[in-house]
């Protein structure tokens, strides 16, 4: 019972150290943003990080990158701003932050040991979430077309 109790406590604090991950900003304008902002194309063009960001959201992260760095300019003080610009600079930052976030979120990296099909040496396999979600989606479709998931009727 002992045991019971450890194991969901971890993995409470497992879901609260993710949760508190996810919600951490990408750009955060307290601070100066220009390094952020580089932070953030790098990441980008690496394609590692936010390899699950469709190509839309990946546009409009550059764009949002780009007006905030053309309001704030050389200064990087968000403070300085005039107020319409400074709504302007947040709504931006929160466009980064929620596309990212959920893209991050996306990338990440889970693997888990299976049994394949016939075999019963398990093996390691390692994917994104968004791809597991990608696979499990086709599977439910595959599913869906050939009648298998439907129990038959039988009289």
């Amino acid at each position: 019972m002992q045991r019971i109790a450890i194991a969901v406590g971890l993995i409470g604090f497992m879901a609260i150290g993710q949760l508190h991950a996810s919600t951490t900003p990408v750009i955060d304008t307290t601070r100066p943003t220009a390094p952020q902002i580089e932070r953030i194309q790098a990441e980008l063009a690496g394609h590692k990080t936010y390899s699950e960001l469709k190509p839309a959201d990946h546009a409009q992260v550059v764009n949002a990158l780009s007006r905030i760095q053309e309001k704030l300019g050389s200064e990087g003080v968000l403070s300085s701003l005039h107020p319409a610009a400074q709504v302007d600079v947040v709504n931006d930052q929160e466009l980064v932050n929620t596309l990212l976030a959920k893209a991050r979120a996306d990338s990440r990296l889970v693997c888990r040991r299976e049994m394949p099909t016939g075999s019963n040496r398990p093996q390691t396999i390692c994917m994104t979430v968004a791809e597991r979600a990608a696979a499990r989606e086709r599977s439910m479709d595959t599913m869906r077309k050939t009648g298998i998931s439907r129990p038959e009727i039988i009289p």
